[in-house]
């Protein structure tokens, strides 16, 4: 399993994610929500970082990340977070 990413290479790969998931729902759902967006981003951090967790462990914490001003950044914080709380056990 690759290294674990710090706060920032998170923070950019949601970033990322979010500005790309965007344009995917602008163009190809006609602006429509995607309630799936939580697994679209977790893809694509991974792809971004490599597997540094399971899709369906990011995909669960991003779903499950508090809301706040800055998403992305609650985001990476919480990603982190649970990451040391898995190695913990």
């Amino acid at each position: 399993m690759p290294s674990i990413p710090s706060q920032n290479e998170i923070l950019i790969a949601l970033t990322a994610a979010g500005k790309a998931h965007h344009d995917y729902q602008e163009n190809m759902l006609n602006g429509k929500h995607d309630a799936q967006w939580p697994g679209w981003y977790a893809a694509y951090v991974l792809g971004r970082l490599g597997d540094f967790t399971s899709p369906s462990q990011l995909t669960g914490w991003l779903a499950n990340t508090p809301s706040g001003d800055d998403w992305n950044t609650s985001a990476a914080l919480y990603v982190l977070h649970q990451m040391e709380n898995e190695g913990k056990q």
